[in-house]
């Protein structure tokens, strides 16, 4: 990649940053007040019905494109799977202050039942150590 296309990949990449962490951080907890977290937990749902999310592949696919940051898969037990969601994106959210992760959480529980076709809910853990971002996903 020649030097013109990294710098223009870089100011997309820190715009698109700013637009998330303008509307995420700022726009959307002011407007919603204290109910923040489980309404963007239930919107994260809907945004994966609306775009059919229902696999792995899916959801790694729409968080890269989001510039939501790097999601794997750590553990898959008989009722739960461990994410992990990293990289430039979440540590840069969590070096400002910034802890909201439900719209993700919402997301990956909607994608994980829709795939398993079992109720699901995420659990979300903030790693600070390591500058990531735990989301469980819980079924029966």
């Amino acid at each position: 990649m020649n030097n013109f296309m990294q710098k223009n990949n870089k100011h997309i990449n820190e715009h698109v940053y700013f637009i998330n962490q303008l509307y995420r951080d700022f726009l959307l907890p002011t407007i919603l007040g204290d109910d923040d977290a489980t309404i963007l937990y239930w919107a994260g749902k809907r945004i994966s019905r609306h775009y059919d999310l229902s696999s792995f592949n899916d959801i790694v696919s729409f968080f890269n494109t989001a510039e939501f940051g790097t999601l794997t898969k750590v553990k898959e037990r008989r009722t739960s799977i461990t994410f992990e969601l990293s990289g430039q994106t979440v540590t840069d959210r969590l070096n400002s202050d910034s802890r909201e992760f439900s719209i993700e959480g919402g997301m990956i529980a909607e994608a994980v039942q829709k795939g398993i076709g079992k109720a699901t809910e995420s659990e979300i853990t903030i790693l600070d150590k390591e500058k990531k971002v735990q989301i469980v996903a819980r079924f029966d």
